[in-house]
């Protein structure tokens, strides 16, 4: 934009006349200027951000990633803590029919060595002293004794039953609140994974960059055509600008294309590929072949050779009689401003890399015109 405004400067001082303007320009180039540095901070504060959120998906994949396989882990332990308290469910069941056997036992010992008792004290109370039959007293005593030393043993499996069927229900009771807790942090790792997957598929983010690319090319079309307007308001003072203006108009319909190929973006209204929106076109673009060479279509001067927003590397030509012609996209350009030109000379050529298109247009006064209506 800088170099486009001191070109203005250099058309309008050929007058004395406009010396008075040539300095108003200048105040307009330091605020241009002041404008572009604060775009280019722009621009550099858009790319760091870019940068940040790239950091943030590739953050975000890595979390996911994290959270699969903590979802895979847990998966195993609650597999394996199933496995667990189905047998700690037998292990409880096999402790209760032990601890009802025990106690079954123990309380036959106990009738059978009641019944016993009874029976040696009515023997023993009756009989003994008549039959003084102490072999066969001490006899039974001990086979009564014997019957208590089973009870005893009874009641030792009977403890144990009961401590062992303790054990396996607090195991169970632990294995139960480990299964709760495994499953609470099963469900909030799915509603984390299920929020950083929303995240990450998001489209906004790709919407967003796309309608910035179409604003940032409204706005550069609407500065190169207050440049370009500003230009041809001064150059129709000049009797020969009237001469050239007559002998470009007389081309219409005849002049060479700048490069061989297919249109692909037609001049006016275009709908928008990947948007539900159209957008303006001020010129076409050709889809050509790489590295192939770009010519001027009629004589002129370059006033213009550099790169320029979203129109990337980009060559004017002022045809005279108000009539330019621009030539944007290109891979490299071959020229430099100031330098005249003709049909054949080659101005610049087609990218080597990327989409191999070039971006045409034709203005008369300021103003956009067809360029189809113009080439042969």
């Amino acid at each position: 934009m800088r170099r486009l405004l001191l070109v203005l400067i250099i058309l309008l001082s050929a007058s004395g006349a406009y010396a008075k303007s040539a300095r108003q320009y200048q105040k307009e180039i330091e605020k241009e200027n002041q404008s572009l540095k604060q775009l280019k901070k722009t621009i550099d504060d858009k790319k760091a951000e870019k940068e940040r959120i790239a950091q943030d998906e590739k953050k975000i994949k890595a979390e996911l990633s994290k959270i699969e396989k903590e979802l895979a882990r847990l998966q195993k332990q609650r597999e394996v803590i199933r496995k667990k308290i189905l047998a700690t469910e037998k292990n409880l069941t096999k402790a209760d029919n032990e601890l009802k056997a025990a106690n079954l036992e123990k309380n036959q010992w106990i009738e059978l060595y009641a019944a016993e008792s009874r029976l040696w004290f009515r023997a023993h109370k009756a009989y003994h002293s008549f039959l003084n039959d102490i072999p066969l007293d001490v006899q039974s005593l001990e086979a009564i004794r014997q019957k208590k030393s089973y009870i005893d043993g009874a009641r030792i499996k009977e403890e144990n039953s009961k401590v062992s069927l303790g054990n396996w229900r607090r195991y169970k009771t632990e294995l139960m609140g480990l299964k709760a807790q495994q499953e609470n942090s099963f469900k909030e790792n799915e509603l984390i994974k299920a929020q950083k997957q929303k995240l990450l598929g998001t489209t906004v983010g790709k919407r967003i960059v796309a309608e910035n690319e179409i604003k940032g090319l409204v706005e550069s079309a609407r500065a190169l055509e207050d440049v370009i307007f500003e230009l041809v308001k001064k150059k129709k003072q000049t009797e020969q600008d009237a001469l050239a203006r007559k002998s470009f108009a007389e081309k219409k319909n005849k002049l060479p294309w700048p490069v061989e190929g297919k249109v692909i973006t037609a001049f006016g209204k275009n709908k928008h590929p990947e948007l539900d929106t159209f957008i303006i076109s001020n010129g076409i673009k050709i889809r050509s072949v790489r590295n192939n060479a770009v010519k001027p279509v009629s004589r002129g001067e370059v006033i213009f050779s550099g790169e320029f927003r979203a129109y990337g590397l980009m060559i004017i030509v002022d045809h005279g009689g108000g009539f330019y012609t621009i030539y944007g996209l290109l891979g490299e350009i071959a020229v430099e401003e100031k330098q005249k030109v003709r049909e054949d000379t080659v101005i610049g050529k087609i990218a080597g890399t990327g989409d191999p298109d070039l971006y045409f247009e034709v203005r008369s006064g300021g103003k956009p015109e067809n360029p189809l209506l113009w080439l042969r």
